[in-house]
């Protein structure tokens, strides 16, 4: 006598409908009075999943990254499926990040480092010249209004030459 599909599930760490599925596709199969052997069922669901589960670690690319290689197995089939699926997830991750590059969506890495030097140098120069510029007209000046205008007037002129180089530069 074995376990109940319910128990089997959670053992195993998945759902019941997994189960039934498992039984239903004859991945796994259950003893004559409708209990599963467990430790005969982990081995027939190893034994009859494994191509689906390459398919779907290719398609997951977070369970099979790109630089894990195929593991040794002493199934050239079982080797040969995975290898497989490791070289089409690569082609295509390839082909999307080639998609994203020619549709403008994705740029160099020292290209992006070159445009936020240049945008930083830009803020940081027009922040520096701010108080050498702003400074004797806000001595004078005993109006706060106009105080907060002549500083707005300063942030909004620096802000477009931003845009400005961000727009010259094509992003």
């Amino acid at each position: 006598m074995g376990i109940s599909l319910r128990a089997y599930a959670k053992a195993r760490g998945c759902s019941l409908t997994a189960v039934q599925k498992a039984i239903a596709t004859k991945r796994i199969t259950k003893l004559p009075d409708g209990t599963i052997d467990a430790e005969r069922a982990n081995r027939e669901w190893s034994k009859n999943t494994f191509a689906g589960q390459t398919i779907r670690e290719a398609a997951a690319p977070e369970r099979l990254p790109m630089h894990e290689s195929p593991a040794p197995t002493g199934d050239p089939v079982t080797a040969y499926l995975r290898a497989r699926a490791v070289k089409e997830s690569f082609q295509a991750r390839t082909a999307e990040l080639d998609y994203k590059e020619r549709a403008g969506k994705l740029i160099d890495a020292a290209r992006a480092s070159e445009y936020a030097a240049t945008f930083s140098a830009i803020v940081k120069d027009g922040l520096m010249a701010m108080p050498d510029r702003l400074a004797p007209m806000l001595a004078a000046v005993d109006d706060e209004k106009t105080i907060h205008r002549m500083l707005g007037a300063e942030i909004t002129a620096l802000l477009r030459k931003v845009s400005k180089s961000v727009a010259d530069a094509g992003l």
